[in-house]
């Protein structure tokens, strides 16, 4: 029964036709389609041309994804065929050594009393009744010594068997987890390639949006039509599965740190980048940041109420309530206001003209009347989240999050 068993594992180890499919199939979807093609002049494209590009890419990652559950399973297959194996070959070698020990002892019993001793016995036995039973007994001896020899060998062509089939279990397993990172990797690169290509569409709805405004007062009715042509786009953006969200997120908030970085001057900074936008916090209230972060923000607030931390904040600050902060942080003085390092100010304050606040890219998180804490469940979950919003901490201040961190 137990050799049986052992045989069955033996079988199930090596990879099968049915297993090596899928890993084939998978290698030649990716040579097909290592990407989908979105070439196009994204501001001149028309929106249902977009909206098309949008879904094939969803539909690409999603494809990639199945391949990479598929992978995963066939890895998962493998790796339990292996274990299999390896467990096959310890018992295997467990019972050969047992075997071993009790032959060893075979053979020193048949060197220190050997065959024609025991025969001699037989030959001077009183009667013939001994004698008669003696050689029984040598013939019984016999008979198990050999049994107990032939079990050995039995073993030692079982393990040699059992190896083997292991190692093919092991290098089934690590094709398959080639297969697998391979997968992974291409569900990374569809995400990346979608995320890039939302960033682009993103920036073309700001720009049509804000055709839109300022056509309001000259020709309204063309205005509201560029909004409803857009609606489409918005909601296409909007659909994007979590993954390529965060993507998009991180991405935009690169783009949106350079900018804010250009803009940072004394004399005066840059429009907010797609103006400044109410988002509605989960509990009443509003937190002002960018236009153009405001549908991660929003986001960024349902997911976190969703979590069970309900959080609201302040976001956007005029220039005129920078320089009012400072005043309160640093001093009167115009050197204090204008010049003195932020380290300088208790708490640390950013110089007027160099504040993300200013730009609408950073937000003071509170929850109930305060801001949150380094000991607070919100700020935990800040950390482990906040970057798939495209929003990262700034060190020493758990309450203050940015694009960049500053």
């Amino acid at each position: 029964m137990l050799a049986a068993m052992l045989g069955t594992a033996v079988v199930t180890a090596g990879p099968t036709g049915a297993q090596e499919e899928p890993a084939t199939e998978a290698g030649q979807v990716r040579d097909r389609q290592a990407m989908v093609s979105v070439d196009m002049d994204i501001m001149l494209a028309e929106g249902d041309t977009i909206t098309a590009a949008i879904g094939d890419l969803a539909e690409h990652v999603e494809a990639e994804k199945q391949l990479l559950t598929s992978a995963e399973l066939t890895l998962a297959g493998a790796q339990s065929d292996l274990a299999a194996a390896d467990a096959a070959v310890a018992d295997t070698q467990a019972r050969l050594n047992e075997i071993t020990l009790h032959a060893d002892a075979v053979v020193i019993d048949a060197f220190v009393n050997p065959p024609s001793d025991s025969a001699l016995d037989a030959l001077t036995a009183d009667s013939l009744e001994d004698a008669t039973v003696k050689q029984a007994i040598l013939d019984a001896q016999a008979d198990a010594n050999a049994e107990l020899l032939g079990q050995y060998e039995a073993a030692m062509a079982e393990l040699e068997t059992e190896k083997a089939a292991r190692e093919e279990a092991a290098a089934a397993a690590e094709a398959a987890k080639t297969e697998a990172e391979a997968a992974y990797a291409d569900v990374e690169a569809a995400v990346g390639q979608q995320a890039s290509f939302a960033v682009e569409v993103q920036r073309r709805l700001d720009h049509r949006l804000a055709e839109a405004d300022a056509l309001a007062n000259v020709d309204p009715a063309l205005a509201e039509e560029i909004r409803a042509r857009e609606a489409e786009v918005a909601l296409a953006l909007s659909m994007l599965d979590a993954e390529v969200q965060a993507e998009r997120a991180r991405a935009r908030a690169a783009e949106l740190a350079e900018l804010a970085d250009a803009n940072k001057n004394i004399t005066g900074i840059k429009p907010v980048a797609g103006g400044v936008a109410d988002v509605a916090c989960p509990d009443g209230g509003t937190v002002q940041v960018a236009g153009a972060i405001a549908g991660q923000i929003e986001r960024l607030l349902g997911d976190a109420a969703e979590a069970g931390y309900t959080m609201c904040g302040y976001g956007y600050r005029d220039p005129a309530e920078q320089i009012s902060v400072r005043r309160a942080n640093c001093g009167t003085s115009n050197y204090a206001i204008y010049q003195a390092p932020s380290s300088a100010c208790r708490p640390p304050t950013a110089r007027p003209g160099t504040s993300m606040h200013e730009q609408g890219l950073a937000i003071d998180f509170t929850v109930g009347s305060g801001t949150i804490g380094s000991t607070s469940g919100a700020y935990r979950w800040l950390k482990a989240n906040g970057s798939n919003y495209g929003m990262y901490n700034l060190p020493g201040e758990p309450w203050h999050w940015s694009v960049d961190g500053n």
